[in-house]
């Protein structure tokens, strides 16, 4: 080991609390960004994609025409490839014939009719061996075959295979709400077509389908094969993934039907990249915290160092050695600290998903743990070289020191103080604008890069800004503040007071540090729960509307819905019943609801005319978030898929949230139509019920001595003796609702809390390296007789005010950066916020302040106390 390795160990060995509390402070820093990004990839891979329809493509689109226009479709916005499609079953042999002229196989497989040339950028399957399949053209086209195909009855790149279609059987249709079968026609027999195999299908995609007892051709060579038969083509497309579910939507359902594939919705509505992304910007924050705590930690321990620099020079080292030490030793840190932050990251992500914790709430399972180990490695780098920097800025700092001055213990780095402002500015811009911009190079935003998430990201790197630049421009105008509150104290605790506001004049730079940090942490508590607050304010709202009045009915048997219904609306306070057992999703959710009975509430009582147009018109009621996401009016047309896979058109008769929630599935994107368009078009009937929503006036108390004992009454008349029945009052839902907001926003607190412990350990630091620059001095204190407690209550006094300064300036930010968290909440995630404040945690965010600093300071003072005095005071 040379000799700046062999000096660069035992300094950080001989500086166990530096060392471990630098190491600690990055490691945080990174820990929780890597977690973060973990967290989120997991959630993403591991609970989203097991919900994808594994053989479809983004976006299938239907209706009459579409496979005429696939170039129309692809030129839509949020669209990046559009190709044809269609599939069937069809009769396959290979092999050769036995001494009978039958194949030696021969068997039914499902094709998969798809552009030749647009089948690649779909990204619907993969292909494990040979090629891909080519546009027509040859005289004998290309087949690619599945992996049961392949394997099972051992056909292979090469082979050549005969494909014909199966003979018709009758079908069924549903022609006004009755499923009636359809005669095959005059099809003529069917066609036989040699095929050569190209490629061999992976288990994925389309691969994976019906076993791998799938084929693949040309969609124009298909539809030779199937000629004169109804095979309903349709359009895959691909989602492009920089524009929002949104927009895509909107884009789509203006001229088309469509159904989304469900690995392309989770995640990627607006409300959930909402919550991603202040997942992640908390990530950033914290990295930002973590280093910037960090380097201010190390720019502080100057009069060490120098001492050190100066003994090295004194014993002939040369400035380039002492630069390898300052190196290494740099090198040891960051390193470490970025490498055990990455382990940390990825076993807290690890440990949240087994506790159901994820980037889309809580108590949703990832059955699949995925670590992005590029975008990992990339952010520990990020770390461990801006850690690097911070590390080495005491050897910038005393760069020129004078080794005599060093070695008397005089300052010798005055003349280097515009060199130090430079370097630190350099800093300040590395923390505010480089580490932010590599962090979303590395992880970038979930979705659309709109203005309204630009400025939410501004803002955030805003934020950024000016806490780092707070501590760097403005130290002594903190510590002046500091001063101030201490000042009143003197007169309680003379000597502490004293003792405390000289060490905060002393020390403007540490102040701030530990101020600026406290104060960032305060903020983004108090501005994330002005937020919840907003949040369930909107819950609250419309609750109101929606489900307040209402009482859900599960578990009934099977029961004439009319005749249930009308034994009921007998009972004073019943308004209305509806029926929860009619639902499809074409493209969201929609239900059949019979209007007559929920006449007496909403739309229908405020206009009767509403109320005829529901029952004689194809029309449709949307709810109040689907109708703004979706940007839909009253008298647009929503285009739906019937049972057929025909288009069907229905007008926007209303928009209101006054019918139709249901708890199972919890939705609020849906729409009603009559129930007598559910079974005219979808062949859905909904005579009898299982499940039944009952609205009353609100004329009595939902509780057992008001409407809900009424209705169970009710129910026990219609249904004696049925045990499976569940009676859950509205109140209970819009409490659960809100009880879930603060359990999804969990992830946040645990987050800040990380945050706060960054804060804590910038406080630790600067307080221990305080400490022992003043070691002489508390040496001379307690020689002249200053006790324990003198000593130990001034770092008290002195870290209870910076707290306390700390917490109220995060509390002013917090409070005043509220309404722009909520508006820009608002427009990124579709909802209509009340203005809210943090309410009672913003004098327990200022308590939680205070408290954080008095607790980092216990460490300092321990070791203040076990000084020993004599030592101290020799001590230069």
């Amino acid at each position: 080991m040379g000799l700046a390795g062999l000096i660069a160990r035992r300094s950080v060995l001989r500086r166990p609390g530096r060392t471990i509390f630098t190491v600690l402070g990055v490691a945080l820093g990174v820990a929780t960004v890597v977690g973060v990004t973990t967290l989120d990839h997991a959630t993403i891979h591991g609970y989203a994609r097991p919900r994808q329809a594994v053989d479809r493509p983004d976006v299938e689109v239907v209706g009459d025409g579409v496979a005429a226009a696939p170039e129309a479709i692809a030129d839509l916005e949020g669209i990046s490839v559009a190709a044809r499609f269609f599939e069937n079953e069809v009769e396959l042999e290979a092999g050769p014939r036995t001494d009978d002229g039958a194949a030696e196989v021969s068997l039914r497989a499902r094709v998969f009719a798809v552009d030749a040339g647009a089948a690649p950028a779909l990204g619907a399957f993969g292909v494990e061996r040979g090629a891909d399949l080519s546009p027509r053209g040859g005289a004998v086209p290309d087949v690619l075959v599945g992996p049961g195909l392949a394997g099972e009855h051992g056909i292979d790149v090469g082979d050549e295979v005969l494909m014909s279609r199966p003979a018709r059987t009758a079908r069924k249709r549903c022609e006004d709400g009755v499923l009636v079968e359809v005669e095959p026609g005059e099809e003529g027999p069917p066609r036989v077509q040699r095929f050569r195999v190209t490629g061999v299908l992976t288990r994925e995609g389309v691969g994976r389908s019906a076993r791998g007892m799938v084929v693949v051709v040309d969609y124009d060579v298909a539809m030779d094969l199937f000629r004169g038969v109804d095979v309903r083509p349709r359009v895959w497309a691909k989602k492009d993934p920089g524009v929002d579910l949104e927009r895509l939507q909107r884009s789509l359902s203006s001229s088309y039907s469509y159904a989304l594939n469900k690995g392309v919705v989770v995640g990627q509505a607006a409300d959930e990249r909402a919550f991603r992304t202040g997942i992640r910007m908390l990530g950033l924050l914290a990295l930002v915290l973590g280093l910037y705590v960090i380097f201010h930690t190390l720019s502080m321990s100057l009069r060490e160092r120098v001492l050190e620099v100066g003994t090295l020079h004194a014993l002939g080292s040369s400035r380039r050695q002492i630069g390898r030490v300052f190196l290494t030793e740099a090198a040891l840190l960051s390193g470490a600290g970025a490498v055990l932050g990455a382990a940390g990251g990825v076993a807290l992500a690890w440990a949240a998903t087994r506790f159901g914790v994820t980037t889309l709430g809580v108590n949703k399972w990832v059955v699949a743990f995925h670590v992005p180990w590029a975008t990992v490695l990339a952010l520990t780098a990020i770390g461990a070289a801006v850690a690097l920097v911070g590390s080495v800025f005491p050897l910038v700092a005393i760069g020129g020191a004078d080794t005599l001055a060093a070695l008397r213990g005089d300052d010798a780095t005055g003349g280097r103080a515009r060199g130090q402002a430079g370097f630190r500015i350099a800093f300040a811009v590395l923390l505010a604008l480089v580490v932010p911009a590599l962090y979303l190079l590395a992880v970038p935003v979930v979705g659309q890069l709109s203005r309204e998430l630009l400025a939410t990201l501004l803002g955030v790197v805003g934020v950024l800004a000016a806490v780092v630049l707070l501590s760097l421009f403005v130290p002594a105008a903190l510590s002046l503040v500091c001063r101030a509150v201490a000042g009143p104290l003197i007169a309680l605790f003379p000597f502490a007071g004293r003792l405390a506001s000289r060490a905060m004049q002393d020390g403007p730079a540490r102040i701030g540090v530990s101020v600026s940090a406290i104060a960032l942490v305060a903020a983004g508590f108090v501005g994330l729960h002005g937020m919840t607050a907003s949040l369930r304010g909107e819950v609250t709202a419309w609750a109101e509307e929606a489900v307040d009045d209402r009482v859900y009915v599960r578990g009934l048997a099977a029961t004439p819905f009319d005749d249930l219904a009308d034994h009921l609306m007998q009972y004073p306070g019943v308004l209305g019943v509806e029926k929860g057992s009619a639902r499809i999703y074409t493209p969201f959710l929609v239900l059949g609801a019979d209007g007559e009975r929920m006449s007496g509430y909403g739309p229908f009582a405020d206009d009767p005319s509403l109320l005829e147009r529901f029952a004689a018109e194809r029309t449709v009621i949307l709810s109040r978030r689907l109708a703004r996401d979706l940007e839909y009016e009253t008298g647009d047309v929503v285009r739906m898929k019937d049972r057929d896979g025909d288009e069907v058109a229905f007008e926007v008769l209303t928009v209101s949230d006054a019918y139709g929630y249901w708890t199972a599935p919890d939705e609020r994107l849906y729409g009603l139509i009559s129930d007598r368009w559910m079974e005219k078009d979808f062949c859905i009937a909904s005579d009898t019920v299982d499940e039944v929503a009952v609205r009353f006036d609100g004329s009595a108390a939902m509780t057992e001595g008001g409407h809900l004992g009424v209705l169970r009454a009710a129910l026990r008349d219609v249904q004696p003796g049925n045990e499976r029945l569940d009676v859950r009052p509205g109140w209970a839902v819009r409490d659960y609702a809100l009880l879930d907001i603060g359990r999804d926003f969990f992830v946040f607190d645990m987050l800040l809390a990380l945050m706060a412990g960054l804060a804590g350990l910038g406080v630790l630091n600067g307080m221990l390296l305080a400490t022992l620059e003043r070691t002489r001095e508390l040496g001379v204190l307690k020689a002249l007789g200053a006790s324990r407690g003198q000593v130990g209550g001034a770092m008290l006094l002195e870290a209870a005010v910076v707290g306390a300064v700390g917490g109220a300036l995060g509390v002013a930010l917090g409070a005043g950066a509220t309404p722009f968290v909520v508006t820009a909440l608002e427009t990124l995630a579709g909802l209509d916020l009340p203005a809210r404040s943090a309410g009672a945690w913003i004098p327990l965010t200022f308590a939680g302040a205070v408290v954080l600093s008095v607790v980092s300071a216990l460490y300092p003072i321990r070791r203040a106390h076990t000084a020993d005095a004599v030592r101290a005071v020799r001590t230069r």
